[in-house]
């Protein structure tokens, strides 16, 4: 070796040379260790890593030097100056450990090899002033030694960190022998240019440098080993951290939720790319230790933010961050999609959780719209009525709330099918959108709708007009048209005491509207609910008036014209109540109708009246109204024929009347009706003629055997020359189809002298005679007159 000239090579020196390499050489594996952490690590933890770097490296090649320097002629009397010895492990740290732990900063290769050559030229420094701290003797330092150990320590150490990062072991197995011979090579180049001279040791002086060297090379080798063996047990620690960390990452990058760990200073510690694909983020637009603020920044600008939305959203956050609990908020992104954000502190900072809830939240709204609205019209619900009209009444808002009832909705699902009726509600719920109704509109039943109107809002008078008109257009389904119409009824909420009042009262309303022939709007007004109760409780008379024997049958006569004689006598119901009195037909015969009592009255009524007619004269006929209700009854049929067998009254003494209404609803099954009655020998008239759907068609296709001529035009055939002509035209019509005619509510001799001039061909009325019980019922023709 180089050194062999100018250096005594003995046990002394090989021991010390051998330590010093051996340390060395740990140092090197520390050193590797301490700089492979610190690249690994960020922010605050990466600096302390470097740190250690530092200092292990720096102390590590001075105490090469130094137990390499207690081998070096131990043949003369050599000593320390204690402060140029400090100064040398000063420049150790500062001029070999720190350039060679800041080499692991910077990101681009020519740096890093330009920190490294300095911490190896740093060595031939320290080198230099650790021989200028030797007393006692006389050196010469060689320059171009120097400078050359200068250049070798540049060069391996400069070498080593321009090299790619290497795996376990090869990082050591590469370096360690980089580092040794960087160290050990400048050490030594330098002293073989280096001649001491001093005074000659005593024979026990080297004994003592050897025990010396020997305790001092243990004492650092025994650091270094432990050192090291720390340093494996580290790394074996770490290994195992590192397979759970893995784990860990692959768990973290692949959840449902993106993550953002957050330092107290404001630094982003940990993210995974479920943030990256939640936020619109490319994987360049966020990284390990950037600033909250230029994350919040980066993501507002990808997703289009102006800049006070970008400020909110980052104060949001610190104020988030500032405090001690769990903060939960949600997102609204521009596109629709809604983040979940919870920001949780911790000890050094805060951990912000993203969950893309946008899929739950539009199944909420989904569910929540199903819970108030009609999935077949899209109407409001009737829940969601009564919550508006609940609020209304909190907030002390008045409302106006209509009711509208579909008529003749049921024909059309009996005739065409539910699917057709289905259309039909769909499509007049398009048509009321379409009227701009300021209001909340509803299904509130089958086919009952609501509107809910502000009272605040100018809706217009003539908005029950136009809803009425709007309905009945006509409407196109599946190739039909179909015409319907509706009734409404209407209450204001000052009308009532709340919502379930005011539903009450416009349902009263309604049903009035519905009473009066539909097609209308009715308003409620003071005194119909009322009405309603007394309608209620007299319904409820009514269902027992008939086990109560409360009815009896008056009779009134039918004159014939031509031979001036009754012929036959209609019977007429009479209700005589024990405390209201006598109930008029006009009240109680439509309620009775409208619950179907009719059936059992009208039952009682046809056994009545036969056993009554059975002991008449036999040219005299009874006449029996029969409602619309027991004409569609298939309970008829088996009424007529038990009244005339258990009275024996002979079938063609008995003449059912039917209004012209009745005969019209479902023609064909009325039609079948009407001849299996005419196939007992029952006769049959058309009550009312000319005040319902009068058709000409009714006449020709009916089976009739009277027409009965309605009061109204009888009454005014005097003085409206226009109803004259309609009952000489009915009076025409009937001698021309040999259906023998009847006009009603005859009450002068003049009415009497014009039916009889115009050829009626029988009469009923006051003048006749009035409806009596059967034993006040007298008959006489002395004047061609009834009594």
């Amino acid at each position: 070796m180089l050194f062999l000239n100018t250096t005594i090579l003995d046990n002394q020196g090989i021991i010390s040379t051998l330590a010093a390499a051996a340390i060395c050489a740990l140092s090197a594996a520390l050193m590797v260790h301490l700089l492979d952490r610190a690249t690994a690590k960020a922010g605050r933890e990466r600096m302390w890593w470097l740190c250690g770097a530092a200092l292990a490296t720096g102390l590590g090649v001075w105490t090469t030097h130094f137990i390499a320097m207690l081998g070096y002629r131990t043949d003369i009397i050599l000593g320390y100056a204690h402060g140029i010895t400090l100064a040398s492990a000063l420049i150790a740290v500062l001029a070999v450990g720190v350039p060679f732990a800041l080499s692991a900063l910077p990101a681009r290769r020519w740096a890093r090899i330009l920190l490294g050559a300095v911490a190896g030229i740093g060595i031939g420094v320290m080198h230099v002033t650790g021989m200028a701290a030797l007393e006692g003797c006389s050196q010469i330092q060689s320059l171009p030694a120097n400078v050359a150990a200068c250049l070798i320590g540049g060069l391996f150490l400069g070498l080593l960190r321009g090299l790619p990062p290497l795996r376990y072991p090869y990082s050591y197995l590469i370096a360690c022998p980089l580092i040794v011979i960087a160290v050990c090579g400048a050490h030594f180049v330098s002293i073989a240019g280096t001649t001491v001279e001093g005074q000659v040791a005593s024979v026990h002086l080297p004994k003592i440098q050897l025990v010396l060297s020997l305790l001092t090379a243990g004492g650092a080798t025994i650091l270094m080993a432990g050192a090291f063996i720390a340093l494996v047990a580290t790394r074996r620690f770490e290994a195992q951290e590192a397979a759970h960390l893995r784990v860990l990452a692959t768990a973290l990058q692949n959840m449902s939720n993106g993550i953002l760990k957050v330092s107290s200073e404001g630094i982003i510690q940990l993210y995974n790319t479920r943030l990256c694909t939640m936020l619109d983020l490319a994987p360049r637009d966020i990284s390990m230790g950037m600033r909250l603020q230029d994350f919040l920044t980066t993501t507002g600008r990808i997703n289009g933010w102006d800049v006070d939305r970008i400020a909110r959203v980052i104060a949001n956050h610190r104020i988030w961050m500032s405090r001690s609990t769990e903060t939960r908020v949600e997102h609204h992104f521009d596109n629709g999609r809604i983040l979940s954000i919870s920001c949780q502190p911790v000890e050094d900072g805060a951990v912000l959780t993203y969950d893309d809830v946008t899929r739950d939240r539009r199944a909420q709204e989904e569910i929540s719209h199903l819970a108030f609205h009609d999935p077949l019209t899209g109407l409001s619900n009737r829940r969601a009525l009564s919550e508006r009209m609940k609020a209304d009444q909190i907030h002390c808002r008045a409302s106006t709330l209509m009711l509208i009832d579909l008529d003749r909705f049921k024909s059309v699902n009996d005739t065409f099918g539910h699917a057709v009726g289905d259309q039909l509600l769909k499509a007049v719920a398009d048509r009321l959108r379409s009227l701009d109704v300021a209001g909340m509109i509803a299904r509130h039943g089958g086919d009952e709708l609501a509107i809910l109107l502000s009272c605040e809002t100018a809706w217009g008078e003539d908005l029950p007009e136009r809803i009425v008109a709007g309905v009945e257009i006509p409407y196109t389904l599946n190739g039909l048209t179909i015409v319907i119409g509706c009734s409404i009824g209407i209450c204001d909420s000052r009308d009532s005491s709340g919502p379930d009042d005011l539903m009450q009262r416009a349902d009263i309303a309604l049903y009035e509207a519905k009473r009066r022939g539909r097609g209308q709007a009715v308003r409620y007004r003071p005194g119909m609910i009322e009405a309603i109760a007394e309608r209620g409780h007299l319904e409820n008379d009514l269902r027992h008036a008939l086990a109560l024997s409360q009815f009896h049958i008056v009779y009134q006569p039918i004159m014939s014209l031509p031979s001036d004689r009754v012929v036959s006598f209609e019977a007429l119901i009479r209700w005589t109540h024990p405390h209201r009195g006598a109930v008029s037909p006009t009240e109680f015969i439509p309620l009775a109708e409208e619950n179907g009592l009719i059936v059992q009255i009208g039952k009682w009524v046809l056994e009545q009246a036969c056993l009554e007619a059975a002991s008449w004269p036999d040219e005299q006929h009874l006449a029996v109204n029969v409602s619309a209700v027991q004409l569609r009854s298939p309970l008829l049929l088996i009424h007529v024929a038990d009244a005339l067998a258990r009275s024996g009254l002979a079938p063609h003494r008995l003449e059912l009347e039917l209004t012209e209404t009745a005969l019209v609803e479902d023609g064909h099954q009325i039609a079948h009706t009407l001849n299996a009655l005419r196939q007992l020998g029952i006769r049959i008239a058309m009550d009312d003629f000319g005040t319902g759907y009068s058709s000409f068609a009714h006449l020709r296709d009916l089976p009739l055997d009277r027409i009965k001529i309605d009061r109204s035009f009888v009454a005014a055939a005097l003085s409206d020359k226009n109803s004259l002509a309609v009952v000489k035209a009915v009076i025409q019509m009937g001698r021309d189809m040999n259906i023998p005619t009847l006009a009603e509510g005859v009450e002068n001799a003049d009415q009497l002298d014009l039916l009889r001039k115009i050829g009626c061909d029988a009469v009923q009325g006051y003048l006749i005679g009035r409806p009596a019980l059967p034993a006040e019922k007298k008959i006489t023709t002395q004047s061609g007159l009834a009594a």
